[in-house]
């Protein structure tokens, strides 16, 4: 939308904006749409004094050529994406005129390089929030804001997420001459509570912790954001929260807990443990002076302002109108949007888009409380007879009851069994854990050759089907939603005496446990290709005779180690086939029993016994007679 900056309309587009987040307000002549953008990410070409001017030109000038083929003689725009980043890596501040002067300089030699590599381009440099863009591009966008600090995240060979110190904050603090170790020290912290001020050792300790739990503690501060996510209660353990600590039990599925609040550190002291520990995301110690500290501010710390200047200062390098992108507080007021509106417009900026984030998962919405009337109120007289008196009005009360959600924990020490299995040659170990009456509680599933994503997926999927079926949830859901889920790996199954074939490891896994916990035999096949990963199998091949089942010792089947020795040793378990068919083929021969009419009189050398009530029919001989 054009904007010529009418004050009776200040407040309509300010209010459009802020409740519709799709209002783009231009302050001169809009710029045509463009159908071709690219990026040429800043940070390839090396920081500081490392820059590759000459590479940096050649790729500006393929990428001015793939655009012009693309467009097709329409509107194009290439954008420089991490000019924050770039910035900081030559040790020059995102708010300053040395600053200002090399983001120009720089998208003219942009402009310069794209036309001399391709004159048909129809655009040139420009700047612009695209969000894809910036994904492909490992998070640099290319809208020229201010970056979001000096530390990044980066994902180990196992899949954990770590902070580091970002390429450009390195370059930078080279470039300006600091010590690289201490702001290492500071922006990342020492990795452990050991000797934290407020919070150490010895402070936990005095609040009940042990080594097992410290130990916890210390494993999990590297991949840990905040401190308090290293006192989880899946990191200490619930039981440890509510026995020792006496946290509330409804509060340790809240996912705003804080362990650290309920021992009652103050916010100080969980301040100067949490930057001693994990660091800050700042660059403000008295190893650098004032002018360097300014390098490393962030947006946060800008504020709208220096990004609204820069912009304006590059606009003649640009063949677009340059357009500030806002994302606001959810709390933001309509006033905000206006400020923030005119703020753009007294920069000099050709247009500006404003939005507002999402809410809170916590959001909550306060309602006034329904007023009950007291009995000191007056009663209302009774209208006369003469008066019009209108027929009721039916009126439906509704009262929503909502039943609280309790989690059925399982004991600290829980029988269970571990299948060891090959699916389609992936091994696969699938651990169960159960309730004292025998219900499954938890599942864990490994898979150790496999790639560290895969495992992680599956370890994840595992624990969600836990906690579901700690909620409640029953395994029978599980086993329907999952059973003939089709993708590799998948095959013959070897080392299951039950499940021969899958179409998947998610097949497997509840077919197994469907056989096991449920009795679903009709899950259970003999044919390895039966359910192979084409769907066709070999043919229903012919199952050998199975072997009489003889006694089975019940260590077996019981756990010694969960029993701490307490079942005998002379335990057996008996076939129950076997017993079952010598019963039908008794109950074949057997004879009507004169003394309680079951059908079990049996021959029993020379005599004829009852095996239900233990008379004796008399001698075959008499009854032959």
């Amino acid at each position: 939308m054009l904007f010529r900056s009418l004050p009776a309309l200040d407040r309509a587009l300010a209010l459009t904006a802020w409740e519709t987040g799709g209002l783009t307000v231009a302050f001169g002549t809009p710029a045509p749409p463009a159908h071709a953008l690219g990026c040429v990410s800043l940070m390839a070409f090396g920081g500081g004094e490392d820059f590759d001017v000459s590479g940096f030109e050649t790729a500006v000038g393929l990428l001015a050529t793939a655009l012009a083929c693309l467009a097709e003689n329409e509107p194009a725009v290439l954008g420089l994406a991490g000019l924050a980043e770039w910035l900081a890596a030559q040790g020059l501040a995102y708010d300053s005129d040395e600053g200002r002067k090399a983001a120009r300089d720089l998208f003219e030699r942009t402009r310069l390089a794209a036309h001399a590599a391709c004159p048909a381009l129809n655009g040139g440099p420009g700047v612009f929030d695209d969000p894809e863009l910036a994904l492909m591009l490992g998070g640099a966008s290319a809208a020229g804001e201010p970056w979001e600090g000096p530390v990044t995240f980066a994902e180990t060979a196992d899949g954990h997420i770590m902070r580091v110190v970002s390429e450009a904050a390195l370059c930078g603090l080279q470039a300006l001459g600091a010590d690289l170790d201490a702001a290492r020290w500071r922006l990342l912290g020492h990795g452990s509570l050991e000797h934290a001020p407020g919070i150490d050792h010895a402070a936990l300790t005095a609040r009940g912790f042990t080594e097992h739990e410290i130990g916890a503690v210390e494993a999990a501060l590297p991949y840990c954001l905040a401190l308090r996510e290293a006192l989880r209660p899946e990191v200490v353990g619930e039981g440890f929260l509510a026995d020792v600590l006496g946290a509330p039990g409804e509060d340790l599925h809240d996912p705003r807990f804080d362990a650290l609040r309920v021992m009652g550190f103050t916010e100080a002291e969980i301040a100067a443990a949490q930057a001693y520990a994990l660091g800050a995301n700042r660059l403000d110690g008295p190893d650098l002076d004032a002018a360097q500290q300014a390098v490393f501010l962030t947006a946060d710390d800008l504020g709208p302002a220096p990004y609204l200047a820069l912009l304006a200062h590059i606009q003649p390098a640009l063949t677009q109108p340059a357009q500030a992108d806002f994302t606001l507080p959810w709390d933001a007021s309509l006033e905000d949007v206006q400020t923030l509106m005119a703020q753009a417009r007294d920069a000099g900026v050709c247009a500006v888009h404003i939005q507002r984030a999402e809410p809170s998962a916590y959001q909550g919405l306060d309602l006034p409380p329904v007023r009950e009337p007291t009995r000191a109120e007056p009663l209302r007289a009774e209208p006369s007879p003469a008066a019009s008196v209108s027929p009721p009005e039916e009126r439906i009360v509704e009262r929503v009851v909502e039943r609280e959600r309790a989690r059925r924990k399982l004991p600290d020490r829980r029988k269970g069994y571990i299948q060891k299995a090959s699916v389609g040659g992936h091994k696969v170990y699938l651990h169960t854990g159960e309730y004292d009456e025998g219900e499954l509680g938890e599942i864990f599933i490994d898979m150790h050759k496999e790639g560290a994503a895969f495992r992680s997926l599956m370890n994840n999927f595992a624990i969600a089907v836990s906690i579901g079926l700690q909620y409640g949830v029953p395994l029978e859901e599980f086993v329907e939603a999952f059973v003939f889920t089709r993708f590799e790996p998948a095959g013959p199954v070897t080392g299951n005496d039950s499940v021969r074939s899958a179409t998947s490891i998610l097949d497997y896994v509840f077919r197994e446990l469907g056989v096991s916990y449920l009795g679903r035999d009709d899950l259970a096949n003999a044919d390895p290709d039966e359910l192979n990963a084409d769907g066709l199998g070999r043919g229903k091949a012919d199952e050998p005779a199975l072997a009489t089942g003889e006694p089975q010792p019940a260590s077996r089947y019981i756990s010694k180690g969960f029993s701490r020795g307490a079942a005998p040793d002379n335990l057996v378990v008996l076939s129950l086939s076997d017993h079952r068919a010598s019963r039908a083929q008794s109950a074949q021969a057997a004879d009507v029993c004169a003394a309680c009419g079951d059908i079990a009189v049996v021959r029993k050398g020379a005599s004829l016994i009852c095996e239900t009530c233990g008379a004796r029919a008399g001698r075959i001989d008499d009854a032959a007679g």
